[in-house]
């Protein structure tokens, strides 16, 4: 289940946020459908992941989380400064191939940094930590319009 936020006329230098309700603890599975999806979309996507550890894990499981997919992304730095690929995985705010959507991999963003995609994909649990996601992007919404 997702739901979009969407703020039209009066706040469009904001963007969309997509929240998904995650199946299970485990994020990486739903985060790769997601992925798979949006890049089947032709879009190019920025995915956060603040903690390197998980950045690493995730790169590592996007390559071989199903036998016959491709998933074309990159584990990017800034010494590698813009690049074409169409899903780039980051662990500071930075926007290397140039997406409009920002996929959340882990712990929230920075608003502002967040607010210079046209969306915003994230994951919650049904737990607390969802609902304190929840709210913080209902604030973020909130103030930015």
């Amino acid at each position: 289940m997702a739901i979009l936020w969407h703020c039209g006329v009066v706040c469009r230098n904001v963007a969309d946020v997509v929240l998904h309700t995650l199946r299970s603890p485990k994020r990486a599975r739903q985060l790769a459908a997601l992925l798979v999806q949006l890049h089947g979309e032709g879009a190019r996507v920025v995915v956060w992941v603040a903690d390197e550890g998980r950045r690493k894990i995730l790169d590592d499981y996007l390559w071989t989380f199903e036998k016959l997919a491709f998933l074309p992304h990159i584990l990017w730095s800034p010494p590698l400064g813009e690049v074409d690929d169409p899903i780039v995985l980051v662990g500071q705010p930075a926007n290397p191939n140039r997406a409009s959507i920002l996929v959340v991999g882990d712990d929230l963003p920075d608003g502002s940094w967040a607010a210079t995609f046209d969306v915003v994909h994230d994951l919650v649990g049904a737990d607390e930590e969802g609902a304190a996601r929840r709210e913080f992007w209902e604030r973020w919404r909130r103030d930015s319009s």
